[in-house]
């Protein structure tokens, strides 16, 4: 059982630095056309369904319930996206 809390919190780690990435791709697009946010879009999504998948695998592949690691990796690709979402907007705000 302390396995699978350890394999989430490494998830949900993992999770937090695919949502950075995704912020720096999606602060990026902003800069370079304010109207084009959602061009990223795609990029974000495709990033963190891959990570989600490769979360499944290599914690099946370990012998590990999977439960626990989706439930970290799915909050860590989450909350911290809308975080940095939050701030991308106010920056975006106050650069009118």
């Amino acid at each position: 059982m302390e396995t699978q809390y350890t394999a989430a919190l490494i998830a949900f780690l993992g999770g937090a630095v695919i949502s950075l990435v995704n912020a720096v791709i999606t602060a990026r697009q902003v800069k370079s056309n304010k109207d084009a946010m959602g061009n990223a879009s795609v990029l974000r999504q495709i990033l963190g369904l891959i990570y989600l998948t490769a979360t499944y695998f290599v914690v099946r592949k370990l012998g590990i319930d999977y439960f626990l690691p989706l439930l970290g990796a799915a909050i860590g690709v989450t909350i911290p996206s809308i975080l940095f979402a939050i701030t991308i907007a106010k920056n975006m705000k106050g650069d009118d």
